[in-house]
């Protein structure tokens, strides 16, 4: 099961500063499994694998305090996880030709996710390994997932706005 957090703490160059992060199995549900498999095909920056957000991004719903993460990645790069994109019949509020692959809920203090940065951060680690345990473990990369493109936000959804990742967010591992 795909566990959400925010936590600071995370990019040690703003240690202040909250993170959304997300931790999958590599071993779990197929959307699990091809979130996991995404890092593949990222390519590589400062301590972290970055998705083109011409591939898949990350959507952020917040209602009150329920945080809601989704993530949309095109069927072209899902293929490329092995992934079939037929088995997964959602679709992106942004892009609807974007397959929903993976959907991850939290509670969450509306006042630490409005200072937390735009992208997700996506850690492998089995279920029963703590948060804390995965990111001091040396055994990859987190992938880093920008935000959605820019549209428009659909009709009764409260969708956070969109800012450009204007830099790249060193993740401590």
């Amino acid at each position: 099961m795909a566990r959400l957090h925010i936590r600071s703490g995370v990019n040690p160059d703003e240690p202040d500063v909250p993170v959304v992060t997300l931790r999958v199995d590599p071993e779990g549900s197929p959307g699990e499994r091809a979130v996991a498999r995404l890092g593949d095909h990222c390519y590589e920056g400062d301590g972290v694998l970055f998705l083109s957000q011409t591939d898949g991004w990350a959507e952020h719903t917040l209602d009150g305090h329920r945080l809601t993460v989704d993530i949309a990645v095109f069927p072209s790069a899902l293929g490329r996880t092995g992934a079939d994109p037929e088995a997964f019949p959602d679709r992106s509020t942004a892009d609807p030709e974007a397959v929903l692959i993976l959907r991850a809920e939290t509670e969450v203090e509306p006042e630490l996710y409005a200072r937390a940065v735009p992208a997700t951060a996506v850690f492998t680690g089995t279920p029963d390994r703590a948060l804390d345990d995965t990111l001091a473990a040396d055994d990859g990369w987190p992938v880093l997932l920008g935000p959605r493109p820019r549209s428009e936000a659909a009709a009764g959804r409260a969708v956070r706005p969109v800012e450009p990742v204007a830099r790249e967010i060193a993740l401590e591992r």
